[in-house]
């Protein structure tokens, strides 16, 4: 199973960290994979409509795929219904001291 973030694409804090560990010796980009879409409320309705799994969590949002070859499906529902997404790094900035 693998969850994905889905936020809004003018959130300010793109990513909260603190229910997920960060690597112990990471030395170099740190990236968490999401969805950032221009209409959250809108798009998480559509994706539920297509059966797709959407859970709000401590974080926000997450979609739950069975595996990477539903991308292509989310990402042509999306389109389809006019929703502006780019599947990309949710993460800003990480530093780790």
């Amino acid at each position: 199973m693998i969850a994905l973030p889905i936020l809004a694409k003018n959130q300010k804090l793109r990513a909260c960290l603190k229910n997920r560990n960060l690597p112990a010796n990471y030395m170099s980009d740190f990236t968490v994979l999401g969805f950032v879409v221009d209409r959250l409320e809108a798009a998480l309705g559509i994706l539920a409509q297509h059966n797709f799994e959407v859970l709000r969590n401590r974080d926000g949002f997450q979609i739950n795929l069975e595996g990477v070859g539903r991308l292509p499906e989310i990402a042509d529902v999306l389109y389809r219904e006019g929703i502006d997404f780019a599947l990309a790094d949710i993460v800003d900035q990480v530093y780790q001291g």
